[in-house]
């Protein structure tokens, strides 16, 4: 006679068994999925994170009859988790780069290197490089209305000092 804990265990490998013929019947139509919304460079990788999520959360499982969809939808999520990342990436990247480009125009770039720290970002990250002012605070860590004040005491400070050099 088994035990219980032999029969648990045999019902779990079934489970295992069954999950890995099923999921392998489906990764072909996983690996075009996420080599789709994801490009074929991450296809492979996405088609194994989504393997791993979906053995762990099998039980989530309600209709059986539905593992292509459920595994399908899965998928999908972890190829936009990818491409979320990516954008992160690109913004960061793109702020980097906008920090470190050349300035157009030198008498310009003097004064606005004398604004203070914060002013000075609004108006690069708005005026320099064509954020949104809403964009700016996200990018900061500022409320939408401070970063309105600072561009506003940032070009009343900048018409302040060209008026001065013209006179």
């Amino acid at each position: 006679m088994e035990s219980a804990a032999t029969m648990g265990q045999r019902v779990r490998d079934k489970r295992v068994t069954d999950f890995d013929a099923r999921f392998d019947r489906v990764r072909p139509r996983l690996v075009a999925v996420c080599r789709a919304v994801a490009g074929g460079d991450d296809a492979l990788d996405l088609v194994q994170d989504t393997y791993l999520k979906a053995s762990a959360r099998i039980h989530q499982l309600r209709d059986p009859a539905r593992f292509d969809a459920w595994i399908v939808r899965i998928a999908l999520n972890e190829a936009k988790a990818v491409i979320r990342s990516r954008r992160r990436e690109l913004q960061r990247r793109n702020e980097l780069q906008a920090a470190h480009s050349p300035p157009s125009d030198a008498g310009l770039r003097d004064l606005v290197d004398q604004l203070p720290m914060r002013e000075r970002m609004v108006v690069v990250l708005h005026y320099g490089y064509g954020y949104r002012l809403t964009e700016v605070a996200r990018l900061l860590g500022l409320s939408e209305i401070n970063v309105r004040t600072l561009a506003f005491r940032a070009r009343r400070r900048l018409r302040r000092q060209i008026e001065e050099a013209e006179t």
